[in-house]
């Protein structure tokens, strides 16, 4: 049978049109595959960018306050991560700072720094941007990547006056917080920041005013009586102390106690330490202790005595702290400047002794009494806050660059 003309006609330029077709859906397939390929690989380089700049972050904030250590740390951490994507990264991209956990901002600022920030980025801007593979043919290229991180690190205590068993606090005393860095207390307004923790409970009553927190251990509460009043949270932590010990092994071998200059009584001049190496201050007397790392049994300092001290006086008792009878401690008025470690019997800070210094005594019943001033700040196995007297944390320290504890590191973002 013949075909009509027509009919074979139309019957072959079907064909044309299945050639136009096929070409439409292999642009088609090929924009899937670069969708697959191209946004895998881009989503591969952001995840590895991310993960480089949270390790890096948190490699650098365990070095503050060391700057430049933790420059050095983090660029370190970017070459050992650096994979197939990862760039190298430059000093401008790290950048120190504060972390303000009530309003969860980072503040820059070189001084003093608790947080660091990473930035890494594989862009154009930066003359390393990520190159495509099946993109190129619908005119893209390339990519820009980028990723950061903060970390910051907390003090391991979780506050400024720590009792590890369990505080105690009676009578009408005030905690409260300053900034030695800004000056004598006596010419601030006083802050919030005189908190108390414990791995044991906290009991606060008559008429104490506890202006910070007051966080008891896990388990254990925070209880007040009469009118005592906490300003801030009372409620339980979740985590141990996990505060070490103070290990003199090596201080009590090997010491600066030689150095230290011998103090009138009567018409002459006498050590400074007895037989006993008890340190006595009292009839008031004044005396300079010289930087150093002392190692002693019993520092007593009563009678209105005045002890100066020099930046860098680290001073070790294996015996008891007795301050007592207007005693002016530290009259540089900068607590940093005095840090006192014990390894047990009993502190007291008494009268209406004016103190300047860190008490860090884990093992030690520390108890803060009578009219006294402590400015500073004080750990010890007990704390006992009674009387009418006055605690003021000085916010200007680090507690963990100054006592050399560990830190609790942690991205914030």
């Amino acid at each position: 049978m013949r075909i009509p003309y027509k009919k074979r006609f139309a019957k072959h330029s079907r064909r044309g049109n299945i050639v136009v077709l096929a070409a439409i859906l292999l642009v088609l397939v090929f924009a899937m595959v670069a969708f697959a390929v191209d946004i895998g690989y881009i989503c591969h380089a952001d995840a590895e960018l991310q993960r480089t700049a949270d390790a890096c972050a948190l490699t650098a904030v365990q070095h503050l306050p060391d700057q430049s250590a933790a420059s050095l740390a983090a660029q370190k951490i970017a070459t050992w991560n650096k994979g197939t994507v990862g760039p190298d990264i430059k000093t401008s991209d790290i950048e120190f700072g504060t972390w303000d956990r009530d309003t969860a901002t980072f503040t820059s600022t070189t001084v003093r720094p608790n947080a660091v920030r990473v930035a890494i980025e594989r862009s154009s801007r930066r003359g390393n941007p990520l190159s495509l593979f099946f993109a190129n043919i619908m005119g893209i290229s390339e990519a820009n990547v980028t990723a950061a991180a903060i970390a910051m690190y907390d003090n391991s205590l979780c506050g400024p006056l720590v009792g590890v068993d369990w505080i105690s606090v009676t009578g009408s005393p005030v905690t409260d917080s300053y900034r030695s860095s800004d000056g004598s207390y006596d010419f601030q307004i006083p802050r919030d920041k005189g908190s108390l923790c414990s791995d044991g409970p906290i009991d606060v009553e008559g008429s104490a005013t506890v202006n910070g927190n007051a966080n008891a251990g896990r388990g254990c509460d925070t209880t007040l009586y009469g009118g005592a009043v906490v300003t801030g949270n009372t409620s339980p932590r979740l985590r141990p102390l996990n505060i070490p010990e103070v290990d003199t092994s090596a201080i009590s071998a090997s010491n600066d106690n030689p150095s230290l200059p011998p103090i009138l009584k009567g018409k002459n001049y006498v050590e400074m330490l007895d037989g006993s190496r008890n340190f006595t201050l009292d009839g008031g007397r004044s005396y300079t202790i010289p930087p150093g790392d002392y190692y002693f049994n019993d520092m007593i300092l009563t009678g209105q005595s005045t002890l100066t001290v020099s930046p860098g006086v680290n001073i070790y008792l294996s015996g008891k702290l007795d301050t007592s009878g207007g005693d002016v401690i530290n009259s540089s008025q900068i607590p940093n400047n005095l840090r006192i470690f014990m390894t047990g019997s009993t502190a007291r800070i008494a009268g209406n002794s004016d103190n300047h210094m860190i008490v860090y005594a884990p093992n030690t019943a520390v108890e803060i009494t009578g009219s006294s001033a402590f400015h500073g700040a004080a750990v010890g196995k007990t704390l006992t806050l009674s009387g009418d007297g006055s605690v003021h944390y000085d916010e200007s320290l680090k507690l963990d660059d100054a006592l050399d504890l560990p830190k609790r590191v942690t991205l914030v973002q």
